[in-house]
């Protein structure tokens, strides 16, 4: 809440300044809230472009004000926060744009990459999992989640990202991902070894995890 009472009374302090007809450049679909709050995200990365970084900071804070579930905003102003040496103040920006904004899987991997960053691991990996959630075949998702995974040293997890994520390639169309990433699962495999729940031992499993293993091993 009191992340939430930061932004609304910082931003409700800011007089709202937007190009004349810059809502008639949107779509007729989007509302109008929105499309202001987009022409104001593009201001701010203006004012930011050319190291104005109190007006691009105020841009941003606007269109939060105006449209709050408008999760480009969020990104611009934590992102600024991080190049300006406080990653903590960025990590607040995410974290309140992931409470306003249902399934904000862009929020949860610009918070988990500043994480990553700081060595936070675990922290990013959770993040990285709910993003994983919202969109399973994002390919930049499973990629963080798999680097987070082995930072962690977790193994067998990421093994099970790395299957994920040459499957979700492949289907993608994305070959070159695909051998790259399958290249990974067989080193994974091999480090993980009798603990890999696919190939394991079998003694005792059925004729799924047998067909499964068979996959595996012909890889």
């Amino acid at each position: 809440m009191r992340a939430v009472a930061w932004v609304v009374c910082v931003a409700a302090a800011l007089v709202v300044v937007v190009r004349p007809g810059a809502a008639r450049a949107q779509a007729p679909d989007v509302a109008w809230p929105t499309a202001q709050a987009a022409e104001l995200t593009r201001q701010g990365r203006a004012h930011e472009a050319r190291g104005d970084r109190d007006q691009a900071q105020r841009r941003y804070l606007e269109a939060i004000e105006l449209d709050g579930s408008y999760g480009a905003a969020y990104l611009a102003l934590g992102e600024l926060h991080e190049r300006g040496g406080d990653p903590r103040e960025g990590e607040r920006v995410y974290a309140v744009g992931i409470d306003h904004i249902s399934g904000f899987a862009d929020g949860y991997l610009a918070r988990a990459r500043l994480r990553m960053r700081q060595r936070r691991f675990e922290d990013a990996a959770s993040d990285l999992g709910a993003a994983s959630s919202i969109r399973p075949d994002d390919l930049a998702v499973l990629e963080a989640l798999l680097g987070a995974r082995v930072a962690m040293s977790a193994l067998p997890a990421a093994l099970a990202v790395a299957r994920r994520l040459e499957a979700a390639a492949r289907a993608a169309g994305n070959e070159t991902l695909a051998a790259e990433t399958r290249v990974r699962a067989r080193a994974l495999a091999r480090l993980v070894g009798e603990a890999d729940p696919v190939t394991a031992a079998a003694v005792g499993r059925g004729a799924l995890r047998a067909a499964l293993a068979r996959h595996a091993e012909k890889r």
